[in-house]
């Protein structure tokens, strides 16, 4: 994997996430924070989990070693969220243009938000970042059919073929 690559995907993983937005403009306040029986709860929790992640991993990868995850009751409306992940976002580019394909196989020693010690090839690390948030768009599109609003196709072949 080549840094230029792993740039590709975060271009993919950010627009398919705004995708992922568009349809959850069409829930009520109440369907946003509606506990439901699948994965951790409601849609609300899957954005703030995903967001979360990535907000972890950067901030580890930039020798910060947070010991909590973000707390989904502190962003009580999408567009919390929303203003909260642009600001991540924008980190994590900031980020990732600086990445070099000799960094990208370098060994990444970090703790967990429990202390416990462990390592990893950033690269792996950054391909997580990704893999991890197209599994809960995943989820949250499956939640948001539960409730009746129609999804969106998220496949990295969509995103490339729109790029052409």
């Amino acid at each position: 994997m080549t840094s230029d690559y792993l740039r590709l995907l975060f271009d993919y993983h950010y627009w398919a996430m705004r995708r992922v937005w568009h349809c959850i403009a069409n829930l009520t306040p109440e369907q946003f924070v509606q506990p439901l029986d699948y994965s951790i709860g409601s849609i609300r929790s899957q954005v703030v989990h995903t967001m979360s992640a990535e907000w972890l991993w950067f901030e580890r990868l930039q020798g910060r070693s947070p010991t909590h995850v973000l707390n989904p009751d502190q962003y009580p409306t999408p567009e919390a969220v929303q203003a909260a992940w642009r600001e991540i976002e924008a980190q994590s580019r900031a980020f990732l243009s600086t990445i070099t394909d000799a960094q990208l196989a370098q060994t990444f020693a970090y703790r967990t938000t429990r202390g416990m010690p462990f390592e990893d090839h950033i690269g792996n690390l950054l391909f997580h970042i990704v893999n991890h948030a197209t599994d809960h768009r995943a989820q949250i599109l499956a939640m948001l059919h539960t409730l009746g609003v129609a999804g969106v196709e998220q496949d990295l072949l969509f995103y490339l073929r729109e790029r052409e």
